[in-house]
């Protein structure tokens, strides 16, 4: 959010060269607009840029590593820190026990902290062409000033499970079962940490 608030704060002062060039052309090949950082911005692929730096909500990350990692008990997230079942035709990676036909030699992709699993996923959805309605979707919400929330971008996952709308009524369940869209609207700030301790029958 910090770098989309800084890219739409440039786009509305019209500050898009001399000092502000190296940042937004590091972003921009961060997310695969352009493939060189030394390649100067046109003014569509700003707009898709300003179309990929954005959110995913919670409630989706949350449903989602809950299905592929089996609440975090798979081989894969137990190997790699594997949370969100992502292939990978590269080196670094966890071959399946058994792969499956016609797929090519494919590995489920390892990280090296759980949080590396969670900026690579989010980088994935937000530049991989099979999750380009989800960008589309979410750019919609924005231009009509409406919340991104989980259950508005589920029908946009189709193409992440072989699975296909038995994968998207999953997430569906999964979120509103554990009433997951409650984290949507949740933030984090610097205020003093809270501690709740519950206390047993008898405790003074």
């Amino acid at each position: 959010m910090k770098d989309r608030e800084k890219l739409l704060q440039l786009v509305a002062k019209d500050n898009l060269s001399g000092k502000s060039q190296p940042w937004l052309q590091e972003l921009a090949t961060r997310y695969k607009v352009i493939k060189s950082p030394d390649t100067e911005l046109t003014s569509e692929q700003i707009k898709e840029l300003g179309n990929r730096v954005d959110i995913i909500p919670p409630s989706i990350a949350m449903a989602q590593t809950a299905e592929e990692s089996g609440w975090g008990t798979s081989r894969f997230a137990d190997l790699g820190n594997a949370m969100f079942g992502q292939w990978t035709w590269g080196d670094k990676g966890i071959t399946p026990e058994e792969q499956r036909k016609g797929k090519g030699n494919y590995k489920i992709a390892a990280f090296e902290t759980p949080l590396d699993s969670v900026m690579g996923y989010m980088l994935n959805l937000n530049t991989h062409n099979s999750y380009k309605l989800l960008r589309k979707k979410r750019a919609a919400l924005r231009r009509e000033n409406k919340a991104v929330t989980g259950l508005a971008l589920t029908e946009t996952l189709v193409n992440y499970s072989e699975r296909g709308q038995e994968y998207v009524k999953s997430l569906n369940s999964l979120i509103t079962y554990n009433k997951l869209s409650q984290i949507d609207e949740a933030h984090l700030n610097d205020k003093e940490t809270i501690l709740l301790i519950p206390t047993g029958e008898g405790a003074d």
